[in-house]
């Protein structure tokens, strides 16, 4: 008999942040630690992580994080994590490993940290162990990153199935085959719940397969370019950058992998002959601008790739210096959210005078799983129930009406909100679900920021509006405002004009604000949070009026005595 619940710290109606949490008969496996960077600093906020209060409150009962895809949306807040559960078993394969630790290091050795002691532990795939309640079995799937894996969790009433993005693929090579039809041998077919990421589905009606392949693209491109190829890829895309490098190979191109993350991860499978191509050239950062035909990958994350390109077009990079003889690739599909910085891309890319400038077509689909993988998937395991994870709604919606076509009854198809946990007793899944309660987590220069909406809409209003800035000294005794000191602050442009319209401002504000408080004074109650919001209120009333303009205004009241020393 088991109790089984799952839910969503992130990555449910959203791209990135993904954070799942499993309970079997009250142990908790937390399966990926993901984060959202911004594609700029916006309000102050660097990163988005996932709410981890329930984890903290219940942090006795973890059995281990399970990190299947090595990519930094799927393992960015693990140091978060780390702050408030230090040494929690994180289980992930030998390359994911050197990917955790190589990263962690050279963030400690950048912002001089002390070094993350990650207590990992490599698994092999098809090897079973019992970690808890749940005996757990990872296997091999196909997808951007090498040595991706899925998990199974065994229970008696039936195997929770895990599995991030993937194709269905014949791939031999060793880095991306999948071990997808060896799942049944280790459930028995008794496959209670699946949980899929959503993919392409929707976007790519057929297989992924071959649609994904690449270096045929590639080497046709570096036919009719004899100069450089600068070529943007995101650094999650391994399968697309070996790819890359295997096209440059067989044309004798030097490489650069121009990434201080990648690159540790490019070496590693280099060293131990991963990439089977013996002709391979490479060539170092200082010699970037002495090549003519060198192949030039630049990496970043999904949201951090814009501004590094945007930095080298503008020739404020400190190595690498675009010529007119180059071509420029943007080996990656247009994902929804980012047409903008794209088109301001290839925008200030076509500035430079390159020679030429690719996109990559849309009939190169990415190592994504499409329609009929998905399907494909579903009639193979024949799961009792599916939740679709690592997307939209509107993804989780097309993924319903893709795979009902395989007979699976509509209601088995579980589309959840962040938060909201299913229940399983038994086998059974509860009719009600229940809410475990999140809030955003916000990280700027400094470490976590105030979490919740109200936060972030100030530092919007702020942005926008600017801030007024309100000292007032208060005799409640005598009831008079014995100080009143303000500063607006990007507000409006000071002109001598302007000047004198903020100053018949400041002077109805504190005639109506000494009015206030000396109605709190009367009746000697002074509630400074309603107080607060009052002199808000009179502020912005004043200044939208005059200016058009909603300012945040924030008010500091000292109260003093007729002496004007503080009590």
């Amino acid at each position: 008999m088991s109790k089984i619940e799952f839910f969503a710290l992130g990555g449910l109606d959203e791209r990135g942040k993904d954070c799942y949490v499993l309970t079997i008969n009250g142990d908790i496996y937390i399966i990926n630690c993901g984060i959202i960077t911004p594609p700029s600093v916006s309000l102050g906020v660097k990163k988005i992580i996932p709410d981890f209060s329930w984890v903290n409150q219940n942090k006795r009962a973890i059995k281990g994080i399970f990190i299947g895809t090595p990519s930094y949306d799927h393992f960015g807040s693990l140091e978060f994590f780390h702050e408030f559960i230090p040494n929690v078993p994180i289980f992930v394969s030998n390359i994911g490993a050197t990917i955790l630790n190589t990263y962690f290091q050279k963030r400690a050795h950048r912002h001089n940290l002390q070094s993350l002691r990650l207590n990992l532990k490599i698994v092999e795939p098809l090897k079973t162990e019992r970690i808890g309640a749940a005996i757990v079995t990872p296997f091999k799937i196909s997808n951007p990153m090498p040595r991706s894996l899925g998990f199974i969790f065994n229970t008696p009433e039936g195997a929770i199935i895990y599995i991030d993005d993937f194709i269905i693929s014949s791939n031999r090579n060793m880095l991306f085959e999948d071990e997808i039809m060896e799942i049944n041998r280790f459930t028995n077919h008794k496959n209670l719940l699946l949980i899929v990421g959503a993919g392409l589905v929707g976007r790519s009606k057929g297989f992924t397969n071959p649609n994904h392949r690449i270096a045929a693209y590639f080497e046709n491109i570096m036919i009719d370019s004899p100069g450089r190829l600068l070529v943007a890829c995101y650094d999650h895309d391994v399968y697309k950058v070996l790819g890359l490098v295997s096209a440059a190979a067989n044309k004798s191109r030097p490489v650069n992998v121009y990434s201080t993350t990648f690159i540790e991860l490019f070496k590693l499978l280099n060293t131990n002959n991963y990439l089977g191509n013996k002709k391979l050239l490479m060539l170092s950062d200082d010699k970037l601008d002495e090549s003519d035909n060198a192949v030039i990958v630049i990496t970043g994350t999904t949201q951090r790739l814009f501004p590094k390109l945007a930095k080298i077009i503008a020739d404020d990079d400190p190595k690498l210096h675009v010529k007119s003889t180059d071509t420029f690739i943007f080996a990656e599909n247009t994902i929804p959210g980012f047409e903008t910085f794209e088109a301001d891309l290839f925008d200030n890319v076509a500035r430079t005078n390159v020679e030429h400038i690719y996109k990559l077509p849309k009939e190169i689909v990415p190592i994504s799983a499409s329609n009929e993988d998905h399907k494909f998937l579903i009639e193979t395991l024949k799961p009792k129930y599916v939740v679709p994870v690592g997307g939209l709604y509107m993804d989780f919606v097309e993924y319903q009406r893709a795979v009902i076509q395989t007979g699976i009854h509509k209601q088995s198809i579980l589309l959840l909100e962040n938060g909201q946990c299913i229940s399983f007793n038994n086998g059974t899944l509860e009719p009600k679900t229940k809410f475990i309660n999140l809030e955003q987590q916000y990280i700027g220069t400094q470490g976590v920021l105030d979490v919740g909406a109200s936060s972030m809409f100030e530092r919007d209003q702020m942005k926008d509006g600017g801030v007024v800035l309100l000292s007032i000294l208060y005799s409640k005794e005598e009831k008079i405002i014995k100080k009143f000191n303000y500063d607006a602050v990007g507000v409006i442009n000071i002109t001598d004009d302007n000047r004198s319209i903020v100053n018949v401002i400041i002077e109805e504000c504190n005639k109506t604000i000494s009015s206030l408080l000396a109605t709190a004074a009367e009746k000697n109650a002074f509630d400074m949070k309603e107080i607060k919001t009052n002199i808000r209120k009179i502020v912005d009333k004043q200044f939208e009026k005059k200016f058009n303009k909603k300012p945040l205004v924030l008010t500091t009241i000292i109260f003093v005595k007729g002496s004007n020393k503080t009590k």
